[in-house]
């Protein structure tokens, strides 16, 4: 009776904390989506080692619009992640790439998100867009 009482127990408990938070994931989902999106736009022109790198009718991380939009989908990533309710770090580097968007500063803004999607995949058991490729330490490598 008492090994029955105490997995019903646990049964329960398992439920409780397997339940709550798959809203909380999806939440951090969508963070990370939004968070890598901004990423790849504030990312500069790949050099290939060619005369011309870029193509010229495709805008890059230094252009006002692009920085613009990526700090859109910055601040989206932020109140998703608060909504999701991640932790503290995630959310101090969302804040700085948030502001350092709109200094317009896209390189800065582009590391900090990427420190945010770091810890915002960690969240989400390394699930999501762009979870394979953020760096761990160091720097990003352009997708």
């Amino acid at each position: 009776m008492m090994k029955k009482l105490m997995f019903v127990t646990l049964g329960i408990a398992a439920l409780a904390v397997g339940g709550q938070p798959v809203a909380a994931q999806a939440q951090v989902a969508d963070a990370i989506q939004a968070v890598n999106d901004a990423i790849v736009e504030l990312t500069d022109a790949p050099g290939l080692g060619k005369r011309t790198t870029v193509d010229l009718a495709k805008r890059w991380g230094s252009d006002r619009s692009v920085i613009d939009s990526a700090t859109a989908k910055l601040q989206d990533g932020l109140s998703k992640a608060q909504s999701g309710g991640v932790g503290a770090d995630a959310m101090r580097q969302l804040k700085l790439a948030v502001e350092y968007g709109k200094a317009r500063l896209h390189k800065e803004a582009r590391l900090s998100a990427q420190g945010a999607l770091r810890h915002l995949c960690v969240a989400n058991q390394d699930q999501g867009p762009g979870c394979d490729t953020v760096p761990k330490f160091g720097s990003y490598t352009a997708p």
